[in-house]
Formats: C-alpha cells, structure tokens, sequence
C-alpha cells in the first residue's frame, strides 16, 4: 500500500515567482469539461473526472502543506521546546527564532481567531483543510476509477447501515487509492479514498452537485464561505479517516481524529450550512457507505468489468501518465 509522505521543502519551492491564488486555477479547461460531464457521467468520461480532481485538488494541497505541517510542530515546540523539520525551515524563510514565529502566528502564518479582516483561520483547521485537499489529491493517484450501476447504488446505500459490523482490512481494498461514482437518479454520488500510511484510510463522499462546485472553485471570496483564508475560499470536500482492521480480524474499522479535529474535519452545523452544496454527512455515515462499498465488490452477485485507458499523450502531470483502469459494477441475479 502506498503511504502519505511530508517532502521536503526547498526555497525554490517557496523563493519563486508567486501570483495570489494561481493554486485555485490549474487546468481550468479541463474542469469545466468535467463540470458538464457530471450532469450526466457516462463510465468512459472516469478519466476526465481524475484530471479534473487532480487539476484542482494538487495545487491547493501542495500549497497548503508548509502552513500545515508545521501546526504539530508548534504543538510539539509548545510542550518541550522541540524544533521540528518544517518550523526550522519557517525560522530560516523569515529569519526569526520559533519562539518569535510562535508568539506572532498571525502575522508570519495567518493563524488566529476566524473571521478576522485578513481572513486568518485556526491553525488546526488549516490542518484539517489540508488533510482534505490531500484525500481528494492522492485518491486520482493510481488511476483507479469504479462505476456503480443505479442498482449497484442503492445496495451500496442500503448496505451502509450495518457496514458498522464489518470488518475491512488493506488487502480487502479493491485499491489503495481509488475514485467512485454511485449512479443515482437524483444525481450520484463520488467517493474517493487513499491509504495513508498501512492501515490508515482517508476517504471523502460528496455529491456529484458538490463535485461540480469544487472542480468549480477559483478562490474568490463570496459571503457565508465556510474557509476563508488568507483572502481565497477553500471548498475541502468531507473527510474522515479511520484506522482499517487489522489482518484476519473481524473487529470494522474505526474513526480516527483528523489532529484533533472532530473525524470529518467539518462536522460542524455552521460549516455545513455555508457549503450548500454538501450534504452534511457525518463521518460515520461517510465510512458506512465506503465499508459498504467494498463489501459489495467482493460479493458473488456483484458483476465487474474492467477496462484499461491508455494515458493521455498531453499529460501535464506524473500521475495522468499512467494508464487508467475503469471498473463496472453492475447487479447480477
């Protein structure tokens, strides 16, 4: 299984020429190919919807990644006065001590009280933030796409409501990382997933409408936005992380805190109000459907066929290289 790595930062990363909010806006023809392809997604169109993702997820999570590494490292700093790879890279980029970028969070990092004129934002929801944008990111990874039939759909939600009790361990995953999209007649659904590190998951379940708003997302700042920092809106798609069950064990997976944060990262009623087109799904439910996901792939009633998509010869990214594989899933009597 693959693992989540922190890379190391350089100052070229950091040093070059920066224009405000061009993470918000990579490969923006792409996206709105996928934003119209969503209305009504055919299996064949599964590669456009990893590019888009990874389009507009890639960048925003790599952007976010020094801001957010470093929120342990303050916690770590805090409690022993331990100075940690990434804020020893902040204390040399500002040429400041930790303990000066500790006392002014605000000014050097934009860490502090939410809603603030300068759009500062509680460190750990930075963290959390970015543990989304890394979900979404890292699920177009292997290039793993499943569609489920309309039928499918409905046994993967019914299913859902006693994945509670089953047990899904690393080698049960039909991938390490992967996209879903669930055909329903009111719109579908997509799941995405990724093993962070041996038997730690994330995975995301959003509507296909909150799909379209998040591949639509160029940062602009618009009233009742859930995140806003630092003068963008950043639209992360629900997210829980659970710890998968261990080998030949029948003990199901269980919730893990998001450092610190609340399993989704954004459990909260204000939060979900303001991103109106998410449903507020918790996070139990979002790894019920996931259990029950793959609880259904492996039944004998549940028929696949896969199909390989060679790469796209324009491919502007290492992962978009490799060949996309295309599994239907579909009911069989």
């Amino acid at each position: 299984m693959s693992k989540a790595t922190h890379r190391n930062r350089t100052e070229q990363d950091f040093n070059g020429p920066f224009v405000t909010g061009e993470h918000f806006r990579h490969g923006l023809p792409i996206r709105r190919q996928a934003q119209k392809a969503l209305a009504d997604l055919k299996p064949a169109q599964m590669p456009l919807l990893l590019d888009a993702l990874d389009e507009t997820a890639t960048p925003v999570f790599e952007y976010l990644e020094p801001f957010a590494w470093v929120v342990p490292e303050f916690e770590e700093f805090r409690a022993s006065r331990t100075i940690g790879p990434t804020l020893a890279w902040w204390c040399k980029f500002h040429g400041q001590s930790a303990e000066s970028l500790l006392v002014n969070t605000e000014r050097y990092f934009c860490f502090g009280p939410e809603g603030s004129a300068i759009g500062a934002i509680e460190e750990h929801s930075v963290f959390g933030m970015y543990s989304a944008y890394r979900c979404t990111s890292e699920a177009t990874a292997d290039r793993h796409a499943y569609y489920a039939s309309e039928e499918m759909t409905a046994l993967i939600r019914a299913g859902s409501k006693t994945s509670a009790e089953v047990s899904v361990t690393p080698d049960d995953l039909p991938s390490p990382s992967g996209v879903a999209y669930l055909a329903r007649p009111e719109g579908g659904l997509v799941l995405l997933w990724n093993i962070l590190y041996d038997t730690r998951l994330s995975v995301q379940l959003v509507s296909a409408a909150g799909v379209e708003e998040f591949l639509g997302d160029e940062g602009e700042l618009r009233p009742g936005a859930a995140y806003r920092y630092i003068n963008h809106v950043y639209l992360p798609i629900p997210t829980a992380e659970a710890e998968l069950s261990p080998p030949e064990s029948d003990t199901p997976p269980s919730l893990h805190l998001i450092d610190g944060l609340t399993p989704a990262g954004m459990d909260s009623d204000v939060r979900q109000e303001a991103l109106t087109s998410y449903r507020g799904w918790t996070s139990a439910e979002i790894l019920g459907v996931f259990v029950s996901f793959t609880h259904m792939l492996r039944q004998k009633t549940t028929q696949t066929e896969s199909t390989t998509v060679s790469a796209a010869k324009s491919a502007t990214t290492r992962r978009r290289k490799k060949p996309s594989q295309i599994t239907y899933m579909s009911y069989r009597p």
